[in-house]
């Protein structure tokens, strides 16, 4: 038994650098992401309540306008979910050699 989960071990060793490597490279790309986009979301939200306070445009529009800020802004939570399903993975490996 011992000698399978030495074997085991080093089958999904090369698998979890990989991983590893796979999350930290996630996590940079989703810490740039979340500065610009969260930048680019608070832009429209900005413009939004401008606009409907000088009556440049309907509520109608300035709603479409909070509704696509709030999309660039739930765009890195979503990466943040595909991290955390990666490191539950990874402690999946872990726990299964």
């Amino acid at each position: 038994m011992k000698a399978i989960h030495f074997i085991l071990k080093i089958m999904f060793l090369p698998v979890m650098a990989a991983l590893a490597a796979i999350r930290l490279f996630m996590e940079f790309l989703a810490g740039i992401s979340a500065v610009i986009f969260r930048g680019i979301a608070g832009i429209f939200l900005l413009t939004a309540l401008l606009s409907y306070g000088f009556g440049l445009e309907s509520s109608g529009e300035c709603l479409k306008m909070v509704l696509a800020g709030f999309l660039f802004y739930l765009l890195p939570c979503m990466v943040e979910i595909v991290i955390a399903g990666i490191i539950f993975l990874e402690e999946w490996i872990r726990s299964f050699t």
